[in-house]
């Protein structure tokens, strides 16, 4: 069986990427050579895309017709370039019913006075939720970690560390799955609520949402069931060059080729977005950042997606 997460050093990483580029024909065909290259990625790592999904479900309660939900991810605040007023006009434009963050929002301690520039102005009538990724963990002593969490609180913004939440008026179960990446994923533990009103013979089924920052905890959420399934982690590759496919990608479904986008895997409808931020290098090729907005129908048809 293949390794869950393909890991990578720092300097394996830029010893990789060094040649990559240095060896890649783009190179020899752009006039400017490598200047080129550093161009087209500046205008990628800027060029922050919405993603507009319809997704359709036949029993989707009456409640949801029509509800959208906003996904942000991979925020990297550390090294952000995109202006949160950018962030916020694309977000508030859209007047999401729900607003959920699948992890990475910071990277380092001085990270933690941006939260209110970048989050506190978004706002949405049903709620704001979020998960942690790996650099949420990465950098925080369990003092500022604390901290860290009571900041998003303080924001309106609801943590789910391997617990759910209901929203009765919208018959929705959000279900946040703690971070894959580092283990702190547990997820028998974020559906034990779940489970329990399951028991109780709720009438009519909830539409279970999960959150989650990497696919590697799917086997888990598969064996529960879920009506969507959303997470990041992969950054979409980041760097990927015309020919090729993503330098890393970092997760077992990345690994076997499926690291962005829509998908159905095991029966559970996926999602992994591409991220607004970068990680180890600012910049971004060929995979340009995003926000995904869902908007949930009743019926059969296929998803439906749109980008601007």
């Amino acid at each position: 069986m293949p390794p869950l997460t393909k890991n990578i050093s720092r300097r394996g990483f830029f010893r990789r990427i060094g040649g990559f580029i240095a060896n890649h024909w783009l190179l020899s065909t752009l006039p400017v050579g490598s200047l080129g290259v550093l161009g087209y990625a500046k205008h990628d790592t800027l060029a922050l895309k919405r993603e507009h999904w319809d997704l359709f479900y036949p029993k989707l309660p009456s409640s949801l017709e029509g509800k959208t939900i906003c996904q942000l991810s991979d925020l990297h605040l550390e090294t952000l370039q995109i202006l949160p007023e950018s962030i916020e006009q694309i977000v508030m434009a859209q007047k999401p019913d729900l607003l959920v963050i699948t992890g990475d929002i910071v990277s380092t301690r001085t990270d933690l006075d941006k939260l209110e520039i970048y989050l506190g102005g978004l706002t949405a009538p049903y709620g704001k939720f979020v998960v942690m990724g790996n650099n949420d963990y990465s950098n925080l002593s369990n003092t500022l970690f604390k901290r860290y969490l009571q900041q998003f609180q303080h924001l309106g913004w609801t943590p789910l560390l391997n617990h759910a939440s209901y929203l009765s008026e919208l018959n929705l179960w959000i279900i946040g799955v703690d971070d894959p990446a580092t283990a702190h994923d547990d997820v028998d533990l974020a559906y034990k609520a779940v489970l329990l009103s399951q028991s109780q013979h709720q009438s009519s089924p909830p539409f279970r949402l999960v959150l989650a920052h990497s696919t590697d905890c799917l086997d888990d959420v598969a064996k529960n069931g879920a009506e969507l399934l959303l997470a990041g982690h992969t950054h979409g590759g980041q760097i990927r060059l015309p020919g090729f496919g993503p330098l890393i990608t970092n997760t077992y479904l990345g690994d076997l080729g499926v690291y962005e986008g829509y998908h159905v895997i095991n029966g559970i409808p996926l999602y992994i977005n591409r991220g607004i931020g970068e990680s180890i290098l600012p910049i971004r090729f060929n995979v340009p950042p995003e926000i995904a907005f869902f908007t949930l129908h009743q019926g059969n048809s296929q998803a439906n997606h749109q980008t601007f």
